[in-house]
């Protein structure tokens, strides 16, 4: 059994995170794993921001602020989240089941190599909520000068709920919501940009270190671990 555990442990390439979230209770942590430029953090309570650095664990109710040109990449186990210039991002609940976040202005790319069954991944903004309803690849952008939100799927599918009935959005679809007519706009996703590309390469790059095989959910038997496959007690 010790052989099974070992073939299917991934270690997050964060090997700082132990040392720094060991008060930390056992469990899926959220680390700043790449920056960018200049990325500013206000933690959870405090009224000033500070520059941050990467490799940090990022608690629930932290804000992060990307400044112009600068981008930040955000590992949460089974997915990885990438926020482009000038985005304001607030972690709103992290545990073993939920990864959820609040987008306040900017660009967001989630990608989630697997969704579990009960693995809840969603993203708020003022005009409505996504929830994942499968892996893949999503962008959603927010302006707050328009008040609206752009849900962007290039792979997988998901719900947006905003202030009328939840609507699914495809692969390969794209939805866009005002909030001063509560309407929603539905298209074909448009070709990507330079942020886009920047997220694939990454992707491509950062996959192959991950199994290609995911026979159970993943667990977290100490900060900044991952294991998929059979738990030790098993």
């Amino acid at each position: 059994m010790t052989r099974l555990v070992h073939k299917w442990a991934v270690v997050v390439p964060l090997l700082s995170v132990v040392a720094l979230a060991s008060a930390a209770p056992y469990g899926r942590i959220v680390v700043l794993q790449y920056i960018n430029g200049s990325v500013s953090i206000q933690p959870r309570g405090a009224g000033s921001w500070a520059l941050a650095e990467s490799n940090r664990q990022l608690a629930i109710s932290d804000n992060l602020w990307t400044d112009k040109a600068s981008r930040a990449e955000l590992n949460t186990g089974t997915g990885i989240l990438r926020i482009n210039s000038e985005t304001s991002l607030t972690i709103v609940n992290v545990n073993n089941r939920t990864v959820q976040v609040k987008i306040n202005q900017g660009s967001l790319h989630l990608h989630v190599r697997h969704l579990f069954g009960g693995e809840i991944y969603e993203v708020d903004s003022s005009n409505g909520t996504f929830t994942l309803m499968k892996s893949g690849d999503y962008r959603i952008d927010v302006d707050p000068k328009t008040d609206t939100t752009t849900i962007t799927t290039w792979k997988g599918e998901g719900s947006v709920t905003g202030e009328r009935q939840a609507i699914r959005v495809r692969s390969r679809e794209q939805v866009r919501i005002t909030a001063v007519t509560a309407a929603y706009e539905r298209h074909a996703a448009p070709g990507p940009d330079a942020f886009d590309e920047w997220c694939r390469v990454r992707n491509t790059r950062q996959d192959s270190a991950y199994p290609a095989m995911y026979p159970l959910p993943p667990y977290y038997p100490s900060p900044g671990v991952v294991v998929y496959g059979p738990r030790p007690w098993h």
